[in-house]
């Protein structure tokens, strides 16, 4: 790998300062260059923050064997130790937003819930299962995010998601409320996987062909 280097101004390096750079060089610089400044197989990350870098690496979702591929949830690739130099790491590249420190006890689910049906179930589904929001990103179910997942996300915005600005009340009120979802009945129903814009669009435009068949169906019936 590159060789390691010291940051500017003659400041002190500390072991845990070289083994982010170390494993960002070895496992992140191919694509996002080894200062951060992105690359033609992966975007710039000098103003990522730790939120998204501790979001991607403890949710498995980066690094990527193929640059083309899209992010998915995986079991992570480092250990708790290195995801920690890491996510330093990145977060000295630039002045991204840090890891929210997200509290859910005494969480108010009905603001929880009035916040996720405004900025979250176009996307991600009414129930948090998720789904497809076209140009061939998918909204990941929220069934294994835990608060500060949740609070990474919304402050970090990963992929096509954009980043919101929330209060840390109405993060805890968001997270208390997609912790809630897990747990939560679907009598009379089921939940629809990658359930969204376009998949419930699809749903419904199924229905109605349906009902003009039925309907087409019963007019030759009743003409013959």
């Amino acid at each position: 790998p590159p060789a390691l280097t010291a940051p500017a101004g003659g400041a002190t390096v500390g072991a845990a300062d070289l083994l982010g750079q170390q494993l960002f060089l070895q496992s992140c610089s191919a694509c996002h260059g080894p200062d951060g400044q992105g690359t033609a197989n992966g975007p710039s990350i000098v103003n990522a923050g730790e939120a998204l870098a501790d979001f991607v690496l403890r949710t498995g979702r980066m690094p990527l064997r193929d640059p083309t591929a899209p992010m998915q949830r995986n079991p992570p690739a480092f250990d708790d130790a290195q995801i920690k130099a890491l996510v330093a790491y990145v977060g000295s590249l630039g002045a991204g937003p840090a890891i929210p420190d997200v509290v859910t006890d005494g969480a108010d689910l009905q603001a929880g819930r009035d916040l996720f049906t405004t900025n979250c179930s176009a996307c991600h589904g009414p129930s948090g299962a998720g789904g497809d929001v076209g140009g061939g990103f998918v909204a990941p179910n929220l069934y294994q995010a835990d608060p500060t997942t949740v609070g990474e996300a919304v402050v970090s915005g990963p992929g096509p998601m954009p980043r919101f600005s929330f209060t840390p009340q109405q993060l805890n009120d968001l997270a208390g409320y997609v912790e809630s979802l897990r747990s939560a009945p679907n009598p009379g129903g089921v939940i629809v996987p990658g359930a969204g814009t376009v998949t419930e669009g699809a749903i419904a435009g199924l229905v109605l062909v349906l009902v003009l068949l039925v309907a087409r169906w019963i007019a030759v019936r009743e003409g013959s």
